[in-house]
């Protein structure tokens, strides 16, 4: 007879069957599993259902650890599970990461357990997502339904109320929390017991009926009750106990007026259509929003709203949407009755009925128009100017960048002009700010009137680039600019006076003269500076060797500025002798420059550059401080008369100060006023500017003789020369390079110069015959390298002592 009891089994066979029991569990655990070390945050395993929710290979998962998917901070994650154990609770609300990207939010209930002597956490990762999202809508729908609902969970006992519920009742919400609603509002005498009701929703059956209840102070109230039971997979989780008050129905009716009411004010619009998409309600706002009636749109698709600026494919991915999620949102162009294009914000979603099957779709539209004009006008505030309403800088420089990759991609030319209004600054300093504004709009509106197939731009003050269109020719780039300097032959109206304006422009073009945006801005920038240098109204192509002036300038200017950090400048001397005797009665001062990586460079090249960038006072400054202490080193000027003649330009001159900055100098060194000469150009010594000859005279009243340089090219005024008191006459050494022909100008000058009481010195003496005419002639003084050419301070100390 067999044996009805079975074998008993050995411990390890037991242990292996639980561990195998353990696995089989966990494998084909509905819910994913993270087996993981708290100390380190190490996923030790997971099962199936965790790879397929993370989207992870289980062995991507276990060489990861858990902050690799909590998107939340460390901070953040510490803070939730104090939160947690100071409840006594192991779970957690996280936001887990996906594999693909997407944030999900999980509760996590993690169990504590010990295997092989080891601390783990078996946790359970449940997706609440959904059930968020779906909770947030129904706690507004909870909290905002006109009637009064009861939340019964799975013992049926009351786990929340809403307002209505306390106001219907007469019972505070912590008064009825935990309670059966059988205690708490069933009259004694109900004949339906709790029970009964119990037994019906347990099978499913949605309960609707008419009954009573008692309220709070013991009064029945007249209700309709509607008892929903919950399932989630088919588990029981609580029911709502919705009950309708039957004596307010009017009241209801009232606030359901009030809520259309609402509906149909709201600045939304509203559409609802049936599951054919036909048109069953709109509010006044979704007619405002498209300007057609309602009787237009009743039974209408509202297909007939389209734009016609989103494909078929856009349209198509809205429906798969609606009929897969049961809601799309996003932005749209519509068409008004008008036919203006505008575009709008739609939500929509739909209806669906017990079978889940869409009965009517409700369409949300919010009017975007405006918004994107609040968004032109920011547009407006980023890429135009303020003042003349033209584009600015950064979009002409943007625009730009994308015409030169157009260019290269089509093989075409582009053309950019740089151009500003001559004198602009005189403009503003003698009319006013408010006169040069206006003269800037009305520069704006020209520019844009005759260059109006291209873009233009005002980049500062009153700096205007032009882009033509790509392949624009030559001639046509001629032929505007033509016609804009006739434009200008008018006049402008500035404070009710006519002014005349001119303008300078350079042109650079694509790719000749550049290949990037900022190079062709550049190139177009150097033309017009050249340009400048000629009448107004006048334009310069940019070309290679304007570019490597340019280069140059910019060397020189780095060359003096390392000169004047390194003590690189020196001094020459050129000796001026008396011509009668030979005697030496002074030097010209010459500034030299040596640079170590340039080598010489010229004065010819470098003064220019130092007046240009303000260098000019600071070289000044250095020249004549060096020269009177050198000076004072020998005998010869500390006991004799010999004068030294230094170069001032008509910078210094205006600078008010310079007077003030040679008396420092001067009583700095020592070196006596009356033995210091100030050479000054021809062009320098007639200026009409009144802060010249103010520094002028200041100059001549400290005892500084004044000589003018480079005499006879110029266009001298007599009356001028004896107002300021000048001292000396340096007849230009292109007049005896060619003494043959201009022996009668040499006479005039110095006879000129005798009978103003001026000494008279010849430049560029380079022939014993030169020396002689000049001897005869009468002049006093003389310079050049047949005499001496210009020496070190040492040769020159030696030839005076």
């Amino acid at each position: 007879m067999p044996n009805r009891h079975h074998a008993r089994q050995s411990p390890s066979e037991t242990g292996r069957d639980y561990r195998e029991l353990y696995q089989e569990l966990f494998e084909h655990h509905h819910l994913p599993v993270l087996i993981i070390e708290p100390e380190t945050g190490l996923i030790r395993d997971v099962n199936q259902k965790a790879v397929s929710f993370y989207q992870y290979s289980k062995d991507e998962l276990m060489n990861m650890v858990i902050s690799d998917i909590n998107i939340l901070d460390p901070d953040t994650i510490k803070a939730k599970m104090y939160a947690a154990k100071k409840n006594n609770t192991n779970s957690f609300h996280f936001r887990h990461r996906l594999k693909d990207g997407e944030i999900r939010d999980v509760k996590v209930d993690s169990i504590p357990v010990d295997f092989n002597g080891t601390h783990l956490l078996y946790s359970l990762i449940t997706d609440i997502t959904e059930t968020l999202e779906k909770d947030s809508f129904f706690k507004a729908l909870f909290n905002q339904s006109p009637y009064a609902i009861a939340i019964l969970n799975r013992d049926y006992r009351i786990s929340e109320v809403n307002g209505h519920f306390e106001a219907l009742f007469g019972y505070g919400r912590e008064e009825v929390l935990g309670l059966s609603p059988e205690f708490v509002i069933y009259p004694l005498d109900d004949e339906s017991s709790m029970q009964d009701h119990i037994d019906q929703m347990e099978r499913g059956v949605i309960l609707t009926r008419d009954t009573l209840r008692k309220h709070k102070d013991g009064h029945l109230i007249n209700v309709e009750l509607i008892a929903l039971p919950v399932y989630i997979e088919s588990h029981l989780i609580a029911t709502l106990a919705i009950y309708v008050d039957q004596t307010r129905e009017k009241e209801l009716e009232a606030h359901n007026q009030m809520l259309a009411s609402v509906l149909e004010n709201t600045g939304e619009g509203v559409v609802i259509t049936n599951a054919n998409s036909q048109i069953e309600w709109i509010n006044q706002a979704f007619s405002t929003i498209t300007e057609y009636t309602e009787q237009e749109l009743i039974g209408k698709n509202p297909r007939l709203l389209k734009s016609g600026q989103h494909n078929a494919a856009f349209y198509h991915s809205m429906w798969h949407d609606l009929t897969t999620y049961g809601k799309w949102t996003g932005e749209i162009w519509n068409r008004r009755k008008n036919g203006d294009v505008y575009p709008e914000w739609l939500k929509i979603f739909a209806l669906k009925d017990e079978e889940g099957e869409p009965y009517r779709y409700v369409g949300i539209v919010t009017d975007m128009s405006e918004v994107r004009a609040r968004e032109e006008r920011i547009d407006s505030l980023i890429n135009q100017d303020k003042l003349t309403g033209l584009y600015n800088r950064y979009y002409v420089m943007r625009e730009l960048e994308q015409d030169l990759i157009a260019a290269e991609r089509y093989n075409q030319t582009a053309t950019i002009l740089f151009g500003d209004i001559d004198a602009f600054k005189s403009i503003n300093e003698n009319l006013g700010h408010a006169a040069g504004d206006e003269l800037l709009r009305q520069m704006a509106d020209l520019l844009q009137e005759v260059f109006a197939k291209a873009l233009v731009a005002r980049l500062s003050s009153d700096e205007f680039a032009i882009v033509f269109p790509r392949g624009t020719d030559d001639f046509e780039v001629r032929e505007r600019l033509g016609l804009f300097f006739n434009e200008l032959k008018k006049p402008f109206t500035l404070h009710n006076e006519d002014f005349y304006i001119t303008c300078s422009f350079g042109v650079a073009r694509y790719p000749d003269n550049g290949r990037e945006r900022d190079d062709l801005m550049l190139n177009a920038d150097i033309a017009m500076h050249h340009a400048k240098k000629r009448e107004g109204n006048t334009f310069d192509y940019y070309t290679d060797v304007l570019g490597n002036q340019v280069k140059r300038e910019f060397k020189v200017k780095t060359v003096i500025q390392r000169a004047l950090d390194e003590n690189l400048f020196h001094l020459h001397y050129q000796p001026t002798l008396s011509v009668q005797d030979g005697v030496i009665v002074g030097a010209e001062v010459l500034l030299r420059l040596d640079d170590p990586e340039e080598g010489r460079v010229s004065p010819g090249e470098f003064i220019p550059v130092a007046e240009k960038f303000g260098f000019i006072y600071s070289i000044g400054d250095w020249v004549l401080r060096n020269a009177c202490k050198e000076a004072l080193g020998t005998d010869a000027y500390r006991d004799g008369n010999l004068f030294l003649a230094v170069n001032v330009s008509v910078q210094q001159l205006e600078n008010e100060a310079f007077p003030e900055q040679v008396d420092a100098i001067l009583e700095e060194t020592g070196f006596p006023a009356e033995r210091l000469v100030f050479e000054v150009t021809e062009e320098t010594s007639i200026s009409d500017s009144d802060l010249v000859s103010g520094t002028l005279n200041a100059l001549i009243e400290m005892g500084i003789q004044v000589a003018i340089d480079d005499f006879g090219t110029g266009y001298s005024s007599l009356g001028k020369i004896h107002q300021l008191n000048m001292h000396q006459l340096k007849i230009d050494q292109s007049f005896i390079r060619d003494i043959e022909k201009t022996t009668d100008i040499v006479h005039a000058i110095i006879a000129m110069g005798k009978s103003l009481r001026l000494n008279v010195v010849a430049e560029g003496v380079e022939t014993e015959e030169q020396l002689a005419f000049l001897k005869e002639a009468g002049c006093d003084f003389a310079q050049g390298f047949y005499l001496h050419r210009p020496m070190p301070f040492a040769d020159y100390r030696q030839l005076i002592e």
